[in-house]
């Protein structure tokens, strides 16, 4: 083989290796960008729904102005347009999803002596957490759905 003959081959190897990377760094991309389509699309599916006559629009505005919507998760049940006042208990569970909502868990101590047991999800960059020792009013809104308004400090 002549030395010619041996460039072009080792060029023809280069070039083959070269496009092999390049066609498996597209193959690559295009799989990432549809797994993370698909768990961006699941992460939206796994939020719960806001309910009708909610007075938010979005997870993103829970808690402005210190009104919560709050799903309940345990305890008695408030029915729409009871209204109770409480005091925050625990806030757990509180790291953000990917869509960075947080779906923190808290207990509220009514004052009628029963306990309730509810999820809080919200944008905690933009609204705080539901804080032990922080008083609320409750009210029920509809299904397992309450309002609470944190009482002015």
């Amino acid at each position: 083989m002549t030395m010619q003959a041996s460039r072009n081959l080792s060029l023809v190897s280069v070039r083959r290796v070269a496009a092999t990377l390049a066609l498996a760094g597209v193959v690559g991309g295009a799989l990432f960008w549809v797994s993370h389509a698909r768990a961006t699309q699941l992460a939206v599916l796994d939020e719960p729904r806001i309910p009708a006559g909610a007075p938010i629009r979005s997870w993103a505005d829970n808690g402005q102005g210190g009104l919560s919507l709050l799903q309940m998760i345990g305890g008695i049940q408030l029915p729409r347009g009871a209204t109770l006042r409480g005091t925050v208990t625990s806030d757990t569970n509180c790291a953000p999803d990917a869509l960075g909502l947080s779906h923190c868990h808290n207990g509220i101590d009514l004052d009628n002596g029963a306990r309730i047991l509810v999820l809080h999800t919200h944008a905690m960059m933009q609204h705080p957490c539901l804080e032990p020792g922080q008083r609320v009013t409750v009210t029920g809104l509809s299904g397992n759905w309450i309002m609470a308004r944190a009482a002015a400090a």
